[in-house]
């Protein structure tokens, strides 16, 4: 049996020696992972170049003119994956040994000389196919690097921008970019102080995604809304921390906040998670939080008070109005609550006599009807307080 005759019977099973070349590449080799590409989007890429190998066996030339493009657009597909360009050499070298021991072994034994000639033909043909790729693969790189932090701009915009979304459409671009579009998804929003200089602000923005990136199982989107750093991420375990130890980093900015939204089940659905995340920025700025990690879950009244700004004022009026008239109650009255009912601590912090604040505190407790101190740990006044303080008049 000739090779010809055994490149015939091989053909038929071109999907199937595809799917075990994948079989054999899949988490195997750097980059061949769910976090940058679709396992079976990989066999339909392969199978095309397994059949220009086994053409160029059978007729005893190398890959030429549009036979190489198969190749090439397999190059430019890893190189936006952001798959090492020496994975993609391996894999066409696993490739070959597969191809070898299938034409050797799908008929009777080969002579010497024919094996000898099977493997220079195919060891030929494939560096012929690897020349294709790389070079793709290199043009690609060079001329797509702008072209693919542009696309994760843009889809962190459309993800913060509020509009109604095709989730596929979002996971579609995302995929582009090596993005593992399918696992769950959160946003934070990054805040730092209008007067910080552009040289602290972009040095800022490095130490926060040099803390985080480690952690993530796929490409890291970085955009942005009005002056605000949007992030938008693969949840992994210890995000929050990472966050909180890099903003407490020497030499980060005073007031830097990070703002992190909730987790979604999916990279289309994260647009929530975005607005979350600017929520909770916007609240850990109006209580002017230092160089702390704001979770979404953890501000909810706030936000809620916030977002409602006619209600939250009339809600501080109804409560607090009858305290106005004596500036240091409403001060008292916050710290006293905060402070565990604490007179001696309210004191000390307010830096006046414990018998001040008990006269105080017995003034706000007749002019909140409240029958003692204890009664003055309420909802109403809770939020009127908290309330007061994010919208302050």
């Amino acid at each position: 049996m000739d090779l010809p005759q055994r490149v015939g019977l091989l053909l038929p099973q071109v999907d199937d020696l595809a799917t075990s070349l994948v079989a054999a590449v899949w988490q195997n080799l750097p980059g061949y992972d769910h976090a940058r590409m679709d396992v079976m989007d990989l066999a339909g890429v392969v199978a095309p170049n397994l059949r220009v190998l086994l053409a160029s066996v059978a007729e005893r030339r190398g890959p030429r003119g549009s036979e190489l493009d198969p190749a090439a657009a397999l190059g430019q597909r890893r190189a936006i994956q952001g798959v090492p360009v020496e994975a993609v050499v391996a894999s066409w070298h696993a490739a070959e040994r597969l191809l070898l021991e299938r034409l050797a072994t799908v008929g009777p034994p080969l002579p010497t000389k024919t094996l000898i000639e099977l493997s220079h033909r195919l060891a030929t043909s494939t560096d012929v196919l690897i020349e294709a790729s790389t070079d793709a693969y290199r043009q690609t790189r060079s001329e797509a690097a702008g072209h693919l932090d542009q696309i994760a701009t843009d889809l962190v915009s459309r993800l913060a921008g509020g509009e109604p979304l095709d989730p596929g459409d979002v996971e579609e671009r995302a995929r582009l970019v090596g993005v593992r579009a399918q696992v769950p998804h959160r946003a934070a929003a990054i805040g730092m102080p209008e007067e910080t200089s552009p040289l602290a602000l972009t040095r800022t923005q490095g130490m926060l995604l040099e803390a985080v990136r480690p952690r993530l199982p796929s490409r890291l989107l970085v955009g942005g809304k009005g002056s605000t750093l949007l992030l938008v991420f693969a949840d992994a375990p210890g995000i929050g921390e990472a966050f909180t130890r890099a903003a407490r980093r020497p030499g980060m900015p005073a007031r830097l906040i990070v703002g992190l939204g909730e987790p979604r089940p999916r990279l289309g659905e994260a647009g929530a998670s975005c607005k979350e995340a600017l929520s909770a920025l916007e609240a850990g700025l109006r209580m002017r939080a230092d160089r702390v990690v704001v979770p979404f879950e953890n501000v909810i009244p706030e936000v809620l008070l916030i977002g409602n700004p006619l209600d939250a004022r009339r809600l501080t009026d109804s409560i607090l109005t009858p305290l106005r008239g004596s500036p240091a109650l409403v001060e008292t009255l916050r710290v006293f609550l905060t402070s565990g009912l604490s007179t001696r601590t309210t004191a000390r912090l307010l830096a006046v006599h414990e018998n001040t604040v008990t006269y105080r505190v017995r003034r706000i407790t007749r002019l909140l009807n409240a029958e003692t101190p204890a009664d003055l740990v309420r909802a109403d006044v809770l939020l009127a307080l908290r309330a007061d303080e994010l919208n302050p008049t």
